[in-house]
């Protein structure tokens, strides 16, 4: 295959690996299909002169064998989903922060996050998400900023706003939208059945405002949308969803990128490579591969013979080419160094926003939260990984919170102890969340006042008696477990 041809095709790719350094696997990679563009995840990355140094390294490599620049890629959300917060600033996800009101901490968010990302190296965030959680059982969940359409555009573009002023770019994703989803795409194929006109009442309204707004990049969801696609396949692969609706409807002239190929929404359906390759087809600039060298090389390989046999358009390849090479000359070299990476200015706002967006939800009565001291009764789901932390070190909300007041740990089956007037029950996305409902029921029965608090969705409220005071603490890391006790003292 001629070069021209290994430069087309690996600009239109974006391939992950595992380690702190690069990979001969991956440099091999790079050398051999000239791969344009990279993903980082958590497994890459260990600390601040680790991560600028491997991004240092890929920029290097990449440019010697395409003669461009990559694209370096990560997931820097805000809040649970971050590949960051072990070293630098945790943040308040997007629904804290729309709970706080004001579009000013999404741009400050966003803007935090850029300085972070620039001081590394990394020129693309794949952020904001600008699903409208208009499904409560979505599992986009808490990462959406609003169930409300024009709420969720306005947080959205101060977030990008914010990001893109330090050079980085943004990714409004997972378009049209995953908030009226029920399967989560990583393990099947959702579908989002509404009329067009409802889509673009709901879902698009903030993707519309982004667009106008100047944000650099869309990602596609693998959500089936049929009233924009008749095929049930997923809108990543539709060249109604990608061509039709993103470039020509919305006029969005930036990268389109697809979610992550190997998600069981495409591959059950169509494999790596030819899930790929109607990715490419269908108008998706650049199609990411985030786990394995090996499906890189065979996506590789089967893309060349797409070409060959006329199944992937040569002459729209080469317009892509060009549209990425192109859209390449606006990147910026690292800036700002270690001073802006997770400095102690950094944490103190973002830890600010977070105390902002707690919400007492329900008082009964109206009445204050009851005092909360050394004789309270702590309790809630078991101990599970902290969504900001090593998966090796978990989280006990519960435990945290009874060893900060010097009060008592309760298990969710113990029995209720006398004396006690008042219990505090943690709710989270949990297997044993049912039962940690149950217990703050039954305890609120006997009489306790009880505090119930989601560090997730406030959904997981629902189904508690007047009786019990309800809080939104919106995520399960320690900047929200430090919120929610300041916020138990205060009151």
């Amino acid at each position: 295959m001629d070069e021209m041809t290994r430069l087309m095709i690996g600009q239109r790719l974006a391939v992950g690996f595992d380690g702190i350094t690069i990979p001969e696997e991956f440099r091999e990679l790079v050398r051999r299909y000239k791969i344009g563009n990279v993903l980082l995840f958590r497994r890459n990355v260990e600390s601040y002169e680790q991560l600028s140094a491997l991004c240092a390294d890929l920029r290097t490599l990449v440019r010697a064998e395409t003669g461009l620049e990559p694209y370096i890629m990560i997931d820097e959300e805000c809040g649970s989903v971050s590949r960051l917060a072990h070293i630098a600033a945790p943040t308040p996800c997007a629904m804290a922060i729309g709970a706080t009101d004001d579009t000013q901490n999404a741009y400050q968010i966003g803007r935090l996050i850029g300085q972070e990302l620039r001081s590394v190296g990394v020129n693309f965030n794949l952020a904001p998400v600008l699903d409208c959680l208009t499904n409560p059982a979505s599992p986009i969940g808490s990462r959406c900023f609003s169930s409300v359409p024009e709420k969720t555009a306005a947080f959205g573009v101060a977030y990008m706003q914010g990001l893109q002023e330090t050079g980085v770019l943004a990714c409004a994703k997972h378009f049209p939208g995953h908030g009226d989803t029920t399967v989560d795409s990583h393990l099947g194929l959702p579908v989002v059945d509404k009329p067009a006109q409802e889509v673009w009442q709901t879902e698009l309204v903030s993707f519309h405002a982004a667009v106008q707004a100047g944000i650099r990049g869309i990602m596609s969801a693998h959500v089936v949308f049929p009233a924009f696609e008749k095929e049930h396949i997923p809108g990543t692969v539709s060249r109604n969803v990608i061509t039709g609706l993103i470039r020509e409807q919305l006029g969005f002239q930036g990268i389109i990128l697809s979610d992550g190929m190997e998600m069981n929404a495409v591959m059950d359906m169509f494999g790596i490579e030819e899930g790929t390759r109607r990715a490419l087809a269908a108008g998706v600039d650049i199609a990411l591969i985030c786990h394995s060298a090996e499906q890189a090389q065979s996506s590789c390989e089967y893309l060349y013979k797409a070409l060959e046999a006329g199944t992937l358009s040569r002459a729209e390849a080469q317009e892509r080419f060009e549209h990425i090479v192109e859209r390449k000359k606006e990147l910026l070299p690292p800036e700002g160094g270690k001073d802006m990476f997770g400095n102690p200015g950094q944490r103190a706002l973002a830890a600010e926003i977070m105390k902002k967006a707690l919400r007492v939800l329900h008082a009964p009565g109206g009445q204050p939260l009851p005092r909360v001291d050394g004789s309270t009764l702590f309790l809630g789901v078991p101990a599970r990984a902290e969504s900001l932390a090593s998966d090796s070190v978990p989280l006990d909300a519960a435990r945290e919170c009874a060893l900060a007041f010097g009060a008592r740990h309760m298990g969710l089956d113990d029995p209720i102890p006398e004396g006690a007037k008042t219990a505090v029950v943690i709710l989270h996305r949990h297997p044993d969340l049912e039962r940690a409902v149950n217990s703050a029921c039954r305890l609120a029965k006997s009489g306790k006042k009880v505090i119930a608090v989601s560090m997730n969705v406030p959904y997981y409220l629902n189904g508690l008696p007047d009786t019990v005071w309800q809080a939104a603490a919106w995520q399960y890391d320690t900047l929200s477990l430090s919120a929610l006790i300041d916020m138990l003292r205060a009151e």
